[in-house]
């Protein structure tokens, strides 16, 4: 898939939609998305899901032509932050990418947050909008610095439940019908920028979950473990959760309408950096979807190290970078590149 270069160009010369154009919630308009996304890249179905850098790459990268956009709050950015990285809001990122950037100019656009909860997101967002340059930072700010892993990912991390799960599979609900959603506009394309903008707006809590939320309603979630099926019964599973193939059951023609639309979908992987993603898909198509913050790195953590010990899918102190971080200030957004862009091999995967 290529980057739409014209994308927010498109966007910003144009309102087809109109004011006095009532939104209602379409069936039909999810099928025309879903048939965009699946004919420009099927990301949820690529290699190239999730789209993950390590830091220490990033490092490496820095005197080349990429740019970096922290995603959590001021006083944190100012705290500590990486250099000449830009402070954005997760709601402005649409904004930015239209009017202040050229954002196909840049080698790498690479998003960071805490803990890549937002930050993944964020960038499932935009990748499904074609930007194949858009990268998330592996494990957030708590990949590149130990004082903030300490507050976020080495506290997170907890193996409460080992033991605790369930052996026994369950079934996926029938096939229903898809999600409605809410667009104005009448073109997959178009439908994608409307949806996406309004993606963008929602606030952490509404597409993250924590461990112990869910465990005080497991009944209240459709959860989904996206894992394949013989690690959904060696290692056990969340009360209640329902197997689905990752990069494989959610289209059109597997189990995307098996999903529910009446009750909130909670997806988990090995450490949630996957399932961010995944919950930026489900939500584009109008599906109350969340991803479980951490994985089952929030709950069965010595079993994720000693059966899933690679990056990808097992948090562990060794993995802090500890890289320099600038303190203090506020970094102002840098002018557009013009340098041609340049294709980087894709770290993500599970």
């Amino acid at each position: 898939m290529i980057i739409l270069l014209f994308l927010f160009a498109a966007a910003s010369c144009s309102n087809k939609y109109g004011s006095d154009k009532q939104s209602v919630a379409s069936t039909e308009k999810n099928l025309l998305l879903l048939d965009w996304f699946e004919k420009n890249g099927n990301y949820i179905n690529s290699p190239e899901i999730p789209s993950i850098m390590d830091a220490q790459n990033v490092w490496a990268m820095r005197e080349e032509n990429i740019h970096i956009i922290d995603l959590r709050e001021p006083e944190d950015f100012r705290d500590a932050h990486i250099e000449h990285a830009v402070n954005l809001k997760q709601s402005q990122v649409f904004d930015y990418f239209k009017n202040s950037i050229d954002p196909a100019s840049f080698k790498g656009i690479f998003l960071v947050c805490y803990d890549l909860s937002i930050s993944g997101y964020v960038a499932g967002v935009l990748r499904l909008l074609g930007y194949d340059n858009v990268f998330a930072i592996r494990f957030g700010m708590s990949g590149w610095d130990r004082s903030i892993a300490e507050k976020h990912w080495l506290a997170a991390v907890s193996s409460h439940l080992v033991g605790k799960l369930e052996t026994s599979g369950f079934p996926m609900n029938k096939a229903g019908d898809y999600a409605g959603i809410m667009a104005h506009a009448e073109t997959g394309f178009e439908i994608a920028l409307e949806r996406a903008e309004a993606a963008l707006q929602h606030k952490p809590h509404e597409f993250t979950t924590t461990i112990a939320e869910f465990l005080e309603n497991p009944k209240g979630f459709y959860t989904i473990c996206y894992w394949p099926e013989d690690k959904y019964m060696s290692n056990g599973h969340l009360p209640g959760a329902v197997q689905y193939d990752p990069k494989k059951s959610l289209s059109r023609d597997t189990y995307l309408n098996t999903l529910p639309t009446d009750k909130p979908v909670l997806v988990y992987c090995y450490s949630g950096q996957h399932s961010t993603f995944v919950a930026a898909y489900l939500r584009m198509l109008g599906y109350d979807a969340r991803s479980l913050a951490y994985g089952a790195n929030g709950f069965i953590h010595e079993v994720m190290a000693r059966t899933e010990p690679r990056p990808t899918r097992t948090f562990t102190e060794n993995l802090i970078q500890n890289l320099p971080v600038v303190k203090g200030g506020v970094a102002e957004p840098v002018p557009p590149k013009t340098k041609q862009f340049e294709t980087i091999t894709v770290e993500g995967g599970c």
